[in-house]
């Protein structure tokens, strides 16, 4: 299950909820006010090989490809 990011609509508050992709936003509340309208936030990805120094830029892929 990954780990997704929100804002709630409703007081502000950001967090992170472990969701399945199949369920809908409108199924995710806020575990501050309980408000179902929760926006998804696009999270940036960080990765690297071991023993490699991560890209710069943090991109997601391969270096030199």
């Amino acid at each position: 299950m990954p780990i997704y990011e929100y804002t709630c609509l409703a007081c502000g508050t950001e967090f992170e909820k472990l969701v399945w992709k199949s369920e809908a936003s409108h199924e995710v509340k806020c575990p501050v006010c309980g408000a179902e309208k929760v926006e998804e936030k696009v999270s940036a990805c960080a990765s690297f090989v071991k023993g490699e120094a991560p890209a710069a830029g943090g991109t997601c892929g391969p270096a030199g490809g």
